[in-house]
């Protein structure tokens, strides 16, 4: 018989049949997802059995809407899966759609679908038969919760503890209140959920105990990190409630009588800016007038622990009848100041006041005391009579002349005043000196040489804490043959160049081919006065020499810090619908600028340079100045062609120059007569 061998099967044959196999069981289970559905929705057979079934008889009945076996529980909420299931019952023949896409249902309406979720927010709309269903879900990794979340309250000193469950592994930090306060992993980990890998991390923050009102401290941030994702919550407001041993009523540290106001103990207002001007504390408004005086720098007094809000303004009231802003800007594009500072504190019951000298010092008549704190005063001159009385509705207070005999010192609280006020025979300025004692207070009364005889103030603290006053003496002013008429050796000026750098003042744009700016028109005029003054001796200075912009507070310091015997600020004017109007205008404020003020009106009308002029008392800010008088000059309108044709030209520029150094010049030989 012939040998037989068995054939052997080839191995790349049974490979190749492997493949084929494979192959045909691929298409058919894509070609199943196909008719199941794709996308980020997907039937979860898992689910399927769990979920109600109706009779597939052709007789049968559907629900009459749709009925959620398993949905997210709110319409709102967060959760840390990456997948949420919707599942019910519905009509197969109404259409079911999630995000657009329909939902895959068994013959009998029953559906079982999962929703992918993204990290962050995801909207879900669910459609049935025309009606829309939306879900806002947020899908978290990092964290999963924390303490305190919504609005709280806590009292003054109070620890807050902050709790958030994180992933381990995680990097958290809690902002709040200008701090980033960093969270640790808690030791104990009670309450958390481990299982599932989230820890306790805990930090905490103490709050001040030195408020004695209300704070709102705003919000607070969490920061969570881990694994490259980085999530943040927010809490509601943190409030932080005043102490309750602030009293709000305290009659006995308050005097009955005068201006005192009654605003408790326990709350300290302090001056934290170089000067701080004050208001009446039992009105609401936002009038200087020209008997309110300044405060320096530390100066404090127990205050009322609510605020007085005018438009964006916020004020304090002082225990002594002062109201002053807590902080303030002169314009909307700068920053706020400070005025005042706030905090708990205690007071002595009262003031002391010794007086340490009187003497002269180079321009300056400068009174110095001793004092137990640094207490609140009054200063007036008086007798002085203004055109309308105090409050009027259109506030003029104008004078015609200045009156006053004499200065009163009314030093708050001080029950104690040592030392006798000696006044020697020689000084240009004062004559006698009076003590008024009161319940409460005291009043230093200071007799003027000779009446109207008043020429500026200022006050301070000095480096050993004395409380100072610094007079203005009249200036020695002799006749000259000079072209002003007067010898103005030893005088020093300040001149106040009005607007310039972002801030232009008036602009009349292409006039006569070029752009013409206030703020360029005031400086040369300020520089012709200049020369002027000191053709004739004088000492001046400008507080800007080219095009930049100086805050109204900078210019005030400026005035502080040199001390002159005379200020003039220049600006040119502006209106609308009024092409042909041109004047030259004047003001003051304190009435011992009336007299500087009336010199340069004279002499400017005299000129011819304006068909007309007047002179009016104003508030404003730079001539509420009171180390020296003041005047406030609107060199004519740009608005009018012929006057601005006149800022453009150098013989008129030095004819106004002429005019005002000639009235300043006069004003010193009148206080020398």
């Amino acid at each position: 018989m012939p040998n037989r061998t068995r054939k052997r099967t080839d191995p790349n044959q049974i490979l190749l049949m492997l493949i084929i196999g494979l192959s045909i069981v691929l298409v058919v289970v894509i070609c199943l997802a196909l008719m199941l559905g794709t996308g980020s929705i997907n039937q979860d057979p898992e689910l399927s059995g769990s979920v109600p079934t109706v009779s597939t008889e052709p007789n049968c009945t559907y629900p009459d809407g749709l009925i959620l076996t398993a949905a997210p529980e709110k319409q709102e909420m967060t959760v840390m899966v990456d997948k949420l299931t919707f599942a019910g019952l519905s009509d197969p023949g109404k259409s079911l759609q999630i995000d657009g896409v329909d939902v895959p249902r068994n013959p009998d309406g029953s559906f079982s679908t999962q929703v992918f979720l993204l990290l962050g927010s995801n909207t879900i709309t669910l459609s049935y038969d025309g009606q829309e269903q939306v879900y806002q879900i947020t899908r978290r990794y990092a964290v999963e919760s924390c303490k305190p979340l919504g609005d709280q309250q806590y009292s003054s000193g109070a620890t807050i503890y902050f709790e958030v469950s994180a992933r381990g592994g995680s990097t958290v930090e809690a902002s709040f209140n200008g701090k980033t306060i960093q969270l640790a992993e808690d030791k104990f980990q009670m309450g958390t959920n481990t299982a599932e890998g989230f820890l306790l991390f805990t930090g905490e923050y103490k709050l001040t105990n030195t408020n004695v009102r209300d704070l709102d401290l705003g919000t607070i941030t969490y920061t969570v990190t881990c694994d490259g994702v980085t999530e943040t919550m927010t809490s509601g407001t943190i409030t932080c409630l005043r102490p309750s041993d602030i009293l709000l009523s305290n009659p006995s540290v308050t005097p009955n009588y005068g201006k005192y106001i009654n605003v408790g103990s326990g709350y300290i207002a302090k001056i934290v800016t170089f000067s701080a001007e004050t208001f009446n504390g039992s009105t609401v408004d936002d009038y200087s007038h020209p008997y309110n005086n300044y405060l320096p720098e530390g100066t404090m007094d127990y205050c009322s622990t609510n605020t007085v809000t005018l438009g964006q303004l916020s004020y304090v009231v002082l225990r002594s009848g002062h109201r002053v802003y807590i902080e303030k800007r002169n314009n909307p594009t700068l920053a706020w100041v400070d005025i005042v500072d706030q905090y708990r504190g205690k007071l002595p019951d009262h003031n002391e006041i010794g007086f340490d000298s009187l003497v002269v010092d180079g321009r300056h008549t400068v009174l110095t005391l001793d004092c137990l704190w640094k207490a609140p005063f009054y200063f007036d001159l008086k007798p002085q009579r203004y055109q309308n009385p105090a409050n009027s509705s259109d506030r003029n207070y104008s004078i015609t002349k200045l009156t006053a005999e004499y200065v009163d010192i009314t030093f708050c609280y001080a029950t104690k005043f040592t030392g006798t006020v000696t006044i020697p025979a020689d000084n240009p300025l004062f004559k006698s000196a009076e003590l008024i004692r009161q319940e409460s207070d005291c009043i230093l009364r200071l007799y003027l040489k000779k009446t109207g005889g008043f020429y500026g103030w200022d006050c301070y603290y000095n480096d050993e804490g004395q409380l100072c006053f610094q007079f203005l003496n009249p200036a020695k002013v002799t006749a000259s043959e000079n072209a002003l008429g007067a010898d103005l050796t030893g005088i020093k000026v300040v001149i106040d160049v009005g607007h310039g750098g972002s801030d232009p003042g008036t602009v009349r744009e292409n006039y006569k081919g070029q752009d013409v700016y206030e703020a360029d028109r005031n400086l040369a005029l300020a520089k012709a006065i200049q020369k002027q003054l000191e053709a004739a001796g004088a000492e001046v200075i400008l507080d800007r020499t080219t095009d930049v912009r100086i805050t109204v507070d900078e210019r005030a310091k400026i005035l502080k810090q040199e001390k002159p015997d005379f200020c003039v600020s220049v600006h040119h004017n502006s209106i609308g619908g009024h092409p042909d109007f041109d004047r030259f205008e004047t003001f003051y404020f304190t009435p011992f600028s009336q007299l500087a003020t009336s010199s340069i009106r004279e002499r400017t009308e005299e000129s011819g340079v304006y068909s007309s002029s007047i002179m009016n008392w104003h508030h404003f800010f730079l001539a509420r100045q009171t180390v020296c008088p003041v005047v406030l000059t609107e060199n004519g309108y740009m608005s009018c062609n012929a006057a601005l044709d006149k800022t453009l030209d150098q013989e008129a520029i030095e004819a106004k120059a002429v005019a005002i150094a000639e009235g300043i010049a006069d004003y010193f030989l009148n206080i020398n007569e």
